[in-house]
């Protein structure tokens, strides 16, 4: 894809981790390529919402720098927090590029986060989680962001499904694919655990359709859809929110991640087993 600005001026710091397990051995190139993507579409996201300045940025997950670099390099002057489940991931971009490091949690709303920042890059996080995750961290960025702030993050939707559906191999093939697939089709999100994966740690694909994505963003009245972009970040789709307060009015319902959860329903069976 065509670049969408000229950073091949910029001084980038090409230092990488030895644990960093993004680089791939026969594409190291590629490695660089999607960081820089990456700021492109964050300098978009820039214009689209008329921010001249990011002063306070949060990268998560934030690795071990892959798109960071590119933010330090472009915004120098900008406060940069690095957030991560991962502590070497974080800890080697507090040293290499000045970040502030903070250690992530698997449930977000434990972080110790405000209303504090100008801009949210999140790549690749939505797109391994279930719903319920899926809705939570939304709910946080929402939170996490300032006023007249932006939040850009990646999702998997009608490219990775099409591909599968076509029988790609090579592709998604630790998951049950018919059954994302099928899932996919009736709702417009779906998930699948990893083969691998365990279910405390519940770690897989997430798929997301343009339609379910919007019908879930129409519940937040502060958040403006400045873009959805199919293709932008490799196969990952890219979306860019603007946060101003009361602009819509909340005809649509509150947050889904804010709706009160179902009382569980005890049958007879669950009663005899000692469940209840």
């Amino acid at each position: 894809m065509k670049p969408l600005y000229d950073f091949s001026s910029l001084a980038v710091d090409r230092t990488l981790a030895p644990r960093d397990g993004m680089v791939a051995p026969d594409l190291p190139e590629q490695y660089f390529d999607l960081g820089r993507r990456a700021l492109e579409l964050i300098h978009f996201s820039a214009e689209l919402c008329d921010k001249p300045h990011y002063p306070d940025i949060l990268d998560l997950p934030c690795g071990h720098g892959r798109v960071l670099r590119w933010l330090r390099a472009h915004y120098g002057y900008a406060k940069i927090t690095a957030c991560d489940l991962d502590r070497d991931s974080v800890d080697f971009c507090a040293k290499q590029f000045g970040a502030l490091p903070v250690y992530s949690e698997p449930d977000l709303r434990r972080l110790p986060f405000a209303a504090q920042f100008d801009l949210i890059w999140v790549g690749s996080l939505v797109t391994h989680l279930n719903q319920e995750r899926w809705l939570t961290t939304l709910d946080c960025l929402v939170k996490w962001t300032r006023e007249c702030g932006v939040v850009v993050f990646s999702t998997q939707g009608r490219t990775i499904t099409s591909l599968l559906a076509r029988g790609r191999k090579n592709v998604a093939e630790n998951i049950d694919k018919p059954a994302l697939l099928a899932e996919f089709a009736r709702t417009g999100f779906a998930y699948q655990r990893y083969f691998e994966s365990t279910p405390e740690e519940d770690y897989g694909l997430a798929v997301t359709s343009p339609e379910w994505l919007m019908r879930v963003l129409q519940r937040y009245p502060d958040i403006i859809m400045r873009a959805y972009l199919e293709e932008a970040w490799g196969m990952q789709d890219i979306v860019i929110l603007y946060k101003k307060a009361g602009h819509f009015e909340p005809l649509l319902g509150v947050p889904e991640a804010a709706l009160p959860q179902p009382a569980t329903k005890y049958g007879f069976v669950d009663w005899l087993l000692g469940r209840k």
